[in-house]
């Protein structure tokens, strides 16, 4: 087997939209030394019995009912940053978001409307530095943008 093609953590990146019109994603999240993308898909299930063969154990089927799509990041507080992410949690209002997969071979990224449901300030002094965890879902869906961001 080849030796797979693998990426730098700095190929993913979080951009929020300013709310403008035309929306301006040209600032990506700044200070975050740990970030991710998680989706999850929650579903009903039944359990279907063989009518042939009714002492055999039953399948498990499963119907997707809804999507959803979460975006963390931990890293250092940015002074710069921390007006934006009080604001923006207090106003308890959904912000468009990029999260851009810069692959060389199918650049693009995901989008969608956010809400900051996670902002926590927190710090020790082991490392004498003030840190700080966010958390966004997803408000609707979320898609994928083929190319260049």
């Amino acid at each position: 087997m080849a030796k797979p093609t693998t990426l730098r953590w700095s190929k993913l990146s979080i951009w929020v939209g300013d709310g403008g019109s035309p929306e301006d994603f040209t600032s990506q999240v700044c200070g975050m030394n740990a970030k991710g993308m998680a989706f999850s898909a929650d579903m009903s299930e039944s359990s279907v019995p063989d009518c042939d063969d009714p002492d055999a154990p039953s399948w498990m089927e499963r119907v997707t009912r809804s999507l959803s799509a979460g975006v963390t990041g931990e890293g250092l507080l940015a002074e710069e940053t921390f007006a934006f992410w009080r604001d923006w949690f207090l106003s308890a209002t959904a912000k468009n978001v990029r999260v851009v997969v810069d692959l060389a071979t199918l650049p693009g990224y995901f989008q969608g409307s956010f809400v900051l449901n996670q902002f926590e300030l927190n710090g020790a002094e082991a490392d004498g530095k003030l840190g700080v965890t966010i958390g966004m879902s997803s408000d609707g869906p979320v898609t994928w943008v083929a190319g260049a961001p």
